[in-house]
Formats: structure tokens, sequence, C-alpha cells
């Protein structure tokens, strides 16, 4: 018969039994990066440790020769497995490419090809003979220059593996020291059992333990995977932590566990680090239930939380950040929370400057409102006596007559200077109210025609009007529309020497749908002075003019325009400005056109 039993097979099937329970274990997470290298490596083992316990039961030279062969190709394959996992377990993934495997299968080819076809060149193996052992029939090799070059090239291979996994073990974490130390038992048992092999030191005279090395690393890795879950928890997010970043920084993987924790973190919790790792966020806040899962199922947030833990409330910036793998998986969560308490507290003494400076405003315009309107009394008796006097001497004194013009002038002056204060004063108040009427606009827009068409003849200029053939009843504010087409006519009248003005009234249709409402446009032309872009920038401000020549030239205080813009956008309107220097000005005032015919019930 050419198969046997022998005792010394049972060494190599317990290896490859303990392998192939570690291929399972980590099969179920396969969908991790770092799983595919390490699933090759294991195959690779079972490979090796099954057609060793092959040819240790099996009687024919010739076929002991080709199960020899079958366990080189394995055996030169767990090398280049095993530097990818080293590659991608230290975050090197990027550099595991496929022209990566090329370079390394091409390293091995000596092995790949040259045990193969040993019996054409006798490079691998010098010399194969069958030795009689008791119980036992094995097969006898004497090493060639291709076997110690394949010796030579997959230590090294090794070597820089485990070089790469102790580097990223000195510069890791706890958790990942403790991965690491898993790793690195698995790949150091292997290397002792080698080198006892090939130092001449073996069992019985000829037995290889380095697959049992292989497969007892493997129970200290599958020890690694179900403690300390080395597959979920991707070495790649260790490099977003930033060990002496003042923010707060919080690693969690998959299934949102705690994997990792800066020393800001961990002094924010005030927990050390072995206590909080594997935890989740919920098991440190458990009094913040609602907050933890309203972020629970988010990858990627931006927000402002508050935190109550027996000190106080505390402010943070809360930044949650995806993790991926290289497949662009998402394989965790960085949580980066940033202390924002003295900006918190900059904010609310803002906050309430800013209510105290809106305090003071509304208690000065109270004052400027109720000071104006007790200047208005005295000021409508001098005013009413000066005229009163003046038709009384009038005509036996000339001199007489001209003075009391002149303080009837500076009277009714100093009356809309105090007029415009009131008005600006009650709109910054908030005691600024419409009193809405129906009307007809016609009559009021002669009048303000009238009012305006002396001014505007002492200055040389023709004053018109257009207006279409009908316009129904409005209902608005008639004396606040009529304040602000006297203010613009009067500046246009008052900017503008020898030329045109124009007041244009129109009837722009709302929507269809009633999406936007009809609205009533005045335009206000003049052919003036003009303005600059910069000029018209704080033409609406109170107190403010083109600048201060236009003061001295034309007088004015400035209130005129920002009271005008303060009524249209109480009447739910606005008023806009085009203008270019020497070409004159257009002022438009438009606001909902509310008809008094539409409002009214059909009897």
């Amino acid at each position: 018969m050419l198969w046997y039993l022998t005792s010394y097979a049972i060494i190599p099937c317990i290896a490859a039994a303990i392998s192939a329970a570690v291929f399972v274990l980590v099969w179920r997470q396969r969908s991790s990066t770092l799983t595919q290298p390490f699933l090759i490596m294991q195959a690779a083992i079972i490979v090796w440790c099954v057609f060793q316990a092959i040819e240790l039961s099996y009687r024919s030279f010739d076929g002991k020769v080709i199960f020899t062969v079958v366990q080189y190709m394995a055996i030169a394959t767990i090398p280049i497995a095993l530097l990818c996992f080293a590659l991608i377990y230290s975050g090197r993934e990027r550099l595991v490419t496929r022209w990566l495997v090329v370079g390394l299968v091409a390293l091995q080819l000596p092995t790949y090809l040259g045990a193969p076809t040993n019996m054409l060149h006798r490079l691998f193996w010098s010399d194969l003979s069958l030795l009689s052992l008791p119980g036992a029939l094995i097969l006898n090799v004497t090493f060639g220059p291709l076997w110690y070059y394949h010796l030579v090239m997959s230590y090294t291979l090794i070597m820089i593996g485990t070089v790469l996994m102790v580097r990223g073990l000195l510069r890791a974490p706890p958790l990942y020291r403790r991965q690491g130390a898993a790793i690195l038992i698995g790949v150091f048992l292997p290397w002792i059992a080698s080198i006892l092999y090939v130092g001449g030191l073996r069992p019985f005279g000829f037995m290889d333990l380095t697959p049992l090395g292989f497969a007892l690393g493997g129970v200290a890795l599958a020890i690694g995977i179900a403690r300390f879950h080395i597959l979920d928890l991707v070495p790649t997010a260790r490099d977003a932590v930033i060990a002496y970043m003042g923010d707060a920084v919080v690693v969690l993987d998959a299934s949102r566990r705690i994997v990792d924790m800066n020393p800001a973190a961990l002094r924010l919790v005030g927990a050390p680090i072995d206590t909080v790792l594997g935890r989740t966020v919920g098991d440190l806040l458990p009094n913040h239930a609602d907050l933890v899962a309203r972020f629970s199922d988010l990858d990627d947030a931006a927000t402002t939380i508050s935190l109550d833990r027996g000190r106080g409330v505390e402010h943070y910036d809360l930044r949650i950040s995806p993790v991926r793998g290289r497949s662009g998986l998402v394989s965790g969560r960085l949580l980066v929370l940033r202390d924002i308490g003295e900006q918190k507290r900059a904010e609310q003494e803002l906050q309430a400057a800013k209510e105290a400076a809106e305090e003071a405003s509304r208690a000065k315009s109270a004052f400027l409102a109720n000071m104006s309107h007790e200047l208005r009394t005295p000021l409508n008796a001098i005013i009413g006596y000066s005229e009163m006097l003046q038709e009384d001497l009038g005509q036996r004194d000339e001199s007489a007559h001209s003075d009391l013009g002149r303080i009837a002038g500076a009277g009714k002056h100093l009356l809309a200077l105090i007029n415009d204060i009131l008005d600006i004063s009650k709109i910054e108040a908030g005691r600024m109210e419409l009193s809405l009427e129906e009307f007809s606009l016609r009559p009021l827009l002669d009048g303000v025609i009238a009012t305006i068409e002396p001014l505007a003849r002492q200055r040389g200029n023709t004053l018109g009007l257009q207006v279409p053939q009908v316009i129904p009843p409005l209902i608005t504010d008639p004396t606040r529309l009529q304040q602000i087409l006297l203010n613009l006519l009067s500046n246009a009248a008052k900017f503008t020497q020898d030329g045109q003005i124009q007041l244009e009234v129109t009837l722009r249709p709302g929507a269809p749908d009633g999406a936007e409402p009809e609205m009533i446009v005045f335009a206000v032309r003049d052919t003036g002075i003009g303005m600059t872009p910069e000029q018209m920038n704080r033409l609406f401000q109170p107190f403010a003019q083109a600048d201060s020549s236009t003061t001295r030239q034309y007088g004015g205080t400035g209130l005129g325009l920002a009271i005008s813009r303060s009524f249209a956008r109480m009447l739910h309107g606005d008023i806009y400005v085009e203008s270019s220097p020497g070409e004159g000005s257009t002022f438009t005032l438009i606001f909902p056109a509310v008809r008094a015919d539409i409002l009214k019930p059909k009897i």
C-alpha cells in the first residue's frame, strides 16, 4: 500500500485544523481591507500543513516529491501575504498595489519555478532520497543554491513585515499595542520554529515545526481578533489622532465602540484609557441619552452641543467625520470636540451689551420724541405771532415786514427739522404708527405738485406729472405717502438748476396666481447734479448727505430720505435710486397697491 498511518502526521494535522479555524473566524469579517492578505496567508498555511501530513503518510518517492513541491508553493506565498498584511496594518495600504504584488511574486519566482523543475537542474535540492525511520518513511533532501535564495528572500520579506509592525506598535496607543502584541506573537512563533529547522534542531531529526509555529501564531491572532478586534479597528484611524491636540478627539469603530482617545478627550471624561476603550459614548454620558441618540446614526455633522455634568453647563463645538478604509467604505467615525465656553461667554456678554445699547437707543429716541414734541408748541406760537405781526405791520413798515418774514422762515425751518427728528425718533423707538384710510390718489398728487412748483420755478426748473387715466381708490396712509413724495420732489428741485423734474405714476400688475401683488410705482426723475456710487451707499443713513460740500451749498439735515425709506418699508415697499454724476437721478417708490374697490364687499 502507498498510504500508511504515522504518528508524525499528527502535528501538521493539528496545525492545519488550528489554521482552518482561524480562517473561518476571519472569513466572517472579510469586508475589512486587512482581511484579504490575512486569509491568503492562512490558506497557504493550511495547504502547507495538509500536504506535509500527506507527504509523511505516503510511501512513494515520486509522490513525496510532488507533495513537497506543493508545500513550497504555499511556503513561498506566505511571506508575500504577510508583508501586504503588515503594510496595511501599519497605515501604508496605499503601497499595496497590483504592481507591488507582481514584484513580490517575481522575487519568489526561483521558488515557484525552481522547486517543480528541480529534477531537470538540481538547483533547488541537489539530492533527494528516501530515509526509513521507526514508524515513518521520510524524504531526505540536500539543499541547493535556489533553496538558500528562497530562504534569504522569505526571511527578508518576513523581516520587513515584522519591522513595520514593531514600529507601528511602538507609536500606537495602548489598545493598539495590545493588538500589536497579539500580532507579533503570531509573527515570532513561525520565526522561532523556522530558525530551529534551519539550524538543524529538528524533532525526530527531520520534523519541520514551522507550520506548527504559524498555526500557534494563528491562535494568538484569533485571540487578538476576538478580544481586541484587530480587523475592525483599522490602525489608519490612529493617524487622525493628534496626541497633543487641544481639542478632544475620539475614534469610534463601525459598531460605535470607542477605539482611541487623545489626552484631551481623556481629561474631558476624567477616566483612564483602559476603562473607556471598547465602550460606547452612551456609556460615558448616561445622563445625556437624548443627545447621544441624536448623533448616533450620523457619519457627518458640525454643530454645537451643551453638557451639564454637575460642573455647570459646558459648551462644545462638535465635528463628526467618517473614517474610510481603502475600499471607500465607512469603517468608523472621528469625533472632535472643541471647548467653546469662552466664546459662548463672550457671545452672551456681547448680546447683553447689544441689548443695553438698544435699550439706551430706545430711551434716547423716546427722549428726543418727547423733547421735540415740547419744542413744537412754542415754535408754532412764534411762527403764528410773527405771521400775524407781519400782516399787521407789513403795510406800515417794510423793514419790520422783512424782519418778521425772516423770523417766520427761520421758525418754519426749525419746525421742519424738529418734525424730522420727531419722526426718526418715533421710528427708532418703534412708536411710529400708520393711519390707513381710503383716498383718491389724484387730488393728493395735485396738492404735492402745487406745493413743490414754487420751489421748482425758483431754480428755473419745469415740473411735470404723468399719471394713468384711471387710478382706483387706494387704502394706505396718505399723510406718509404725501410726506415721502414731498421729500423726493423737494430734493429733486433743490439739486436741479434749469432742468426738468418729472413725477411718473404707474400700476404694475401682479402675478395671475397671486404669488406677487399688484404694485404702485412712483418715479421721481430729475436732470440735476447726480451722485456717485459711494454717495448713494450712504444716502439713506440718518444725518448722512452726499458730502460736506452738499450740506454747505444746499442745506438740509440728511434725515428726509432715511425717514422716507422707513415709511416706505412700513408700507411693505421700498425706495430705490439710480444715478450718475452730472446726469441726474431717479428715485423710485414702490409698495403694494391695496385697492379699495376690490376690498369693498359687493352688494
